[in-house]
C-alpha cells in the first residue's frame, strides 16, 4: 500500500515547481505594466486586497492540486492493480489531503515571497534555488534542523516515514510548521505592502 502511495507521489518534488510559479505570478503579475496602480485605486485597503488575493489563490489551488495529486495516485494504482494490496480509504484520503494541503501552502508562501519582491524573476530564483538547491544540500549538513524547514516539514504532511528514519515529524507537526512559515511570510508581506509605494 505504501509503495503505491510513494510511487504515486514521487513527482511531488517536481510538481511543486508549478505551484511555486503560480504563487509568484499571482502576486507579481500586476506589477508588469503598472496594473497595480489601478488595483490600488479601486481597492485602497492594501491589507484587504492582498489577503483576498491569497484567498483567491486558495480557491483556485486547492481543487486543482487535489485533482493532480489524486490522478497521480490513481494512475499508479491502475498500472499496478495486479500487484496492489487493498488500500484503506482513510489512509488514501489523509495522504491526498496532506499532499493537496502542502501544495496549497507552498503556493501561498510563494505568493507572499512574490509580494515582498514585487518582481517575478528574483522571487522565482530565490524560491526555486531554495527548494531545489539549498534545502537538499542543507539536509546533509544541517540534518538536526532541516525538519523545521517549510519543504521538509511539508513532506511529512503526506509521505509516511520509512522505518529507518529517525527524528521524523507526524503529519500534524509537519502541517503546523509549514502553516507557521506560510503565515509568517504572509504577515511580513502584508506589513511591507502597506508601507511601500506601489
Amino acid at each position: 500500500m505504501q509503495s503505491i502511495l510513494n510511487m504515486g507521489l514521487a513527482s511531488m518534488k517536481y510538481l511543486q515547481a508549478g505551484f511555486i510559479i503560480l504563487g509568484v505570478l499571482g502576486t507579481c503579475s500586476e506589477y508588469t505594466g503598472g496594473q497595480i496602480r489601478i488595483t490600488l485605486t479601486t481597492m485602497p485597503w492594501r491589507w484587504f486586497q492582498l489577503t483576498m488575493k491569497h484567498l483567491a489563490l486558495v480557491i483556485i489551488t486547492f481543487p486543482m492540486a487535489f485533482i493532480i495529486v489524486a490522478s497521480g495516485v490513481l494512475y499508479t494504482f491502475i498500472m499496478m492493480r495486479e500487484a496492489a494490496v487493498v488500500i484503506e480509504l482513510d489512509t488514501m484520503l489523509e495522504t491526498l489531503v496532506g499532499a493537496t494541503g502542502y501544495l496549497t501552502l507552498t503556493t501561498l508562501l510563494s505568493a507572499a515571497i512574490g509580494a515582498l519582491f514585487r518582481r517575478t524573476t528574483p522571487a522565482l530564483i530565490l524560491l526555486l534555488g531554495y527548494y531545489y538547491v539549498v534545502s537538499p544540500l542543507s539536509s546533509n549538513y544541517l540534518s538536526s534542523i532541516t525538519n523545521y524547514f517549510p519543504d521538509t516539514a511539508g513532506y511529512y504532511m503526506y509521505m509516511p516515514p520509512s522505518l529507518d528514519e529517525i527524528n521524523v515529524l507526524t503529519p500534524m507537526q509537519g502541517t503546523g510548521i509549514t502553516m507557521l512559515w506560510t503565515l509568517i511570510f504572509i504577515t511580513v508581506a502584508i506589513v511591507s505592502y502597506r508601507k511601500r509605494d506601489a
